[in-house]
């Protein structure tokens, strides 16, 4: 082999092993874990919090399948609702897959609708918040902490917010598909 040929030879081997040993002292150089990110495939474990805006108590209501208690007619300071654990998100918070809710009011009637979750989530949700209103729409929500409630409005008693029962409307079908039976 000529000496230049050679030369070119060592040169480039070293050039391969330079270049190999720098990739692996970048490989056991720990990095700076990511910071997290909502979009990352992680379960959130996230309380569920109903909020009944409408005239009549719901008696059961569930987020894909994850109870959340039932609900009186909310008040001023009140969403008519406890908590219950927990609705169980599997992968990104952050998707545009609709979460199916499903609700009754007097345990033979169930209705179901799909609902997108609201985009603004916080870094670090806590809770699925499930705002019902009286015209039949359902609002989904990640947050948190606890909100107060949307509507501050007054009722007359835990399952009827007017005496004149012809004022209490149920607009559950509206945005719905209602049907004898939980299935």
């Amino acid at each position: 082999m000529k000496p230049r040929s050679r030369a070119r030879l060592l040169l480039m081997l070293c050039i391969v092993a330079g270049a190999v040993a720098c990739t692996r002292q970048n490989a056991a150089t720990p990095s700076a874990p990511a910071s997290p990110s909502l979009a990352e495939p992680r379960n959130y474990n996230l309380t569920i919090h109903g909020y009944n805006y409408t005239d009549t108590g719901i008696g059961s209501f569930e987020v894909n399948g994850a109870g959340g208690g039932n609900l009186e007619v909310s008040t001023p300071t009140s969403s008519g609702g406890g908590s219950t654990c927990c609705a169980t998100v599997y992968g990104a918070i952050y998707k545009t897959d609709p979460f199916t809710i499903k609700w009754s009011r007097d345990g033979k009637t169930w209705c179901e609708t799909k609902v997108l979750l609201n985009p603004s989530i916080p870094t670090e949700p806590q809770n699925f918040e499930v705002h019902f209103y009286r015209d039949g729409h359902i609002e989904l929500a990640a947050t948190d902490d606890y909100s107060e409630p949307r509507l501050k409005l007054d009722r007359l008693h835990a399952n009827s917010r007017y005496k004149d029962k012809s004022l209490n409307v149920n607009n559950d079908s509206k945005f719905a598909r209602c049907k004898r039976g939980y299935n």
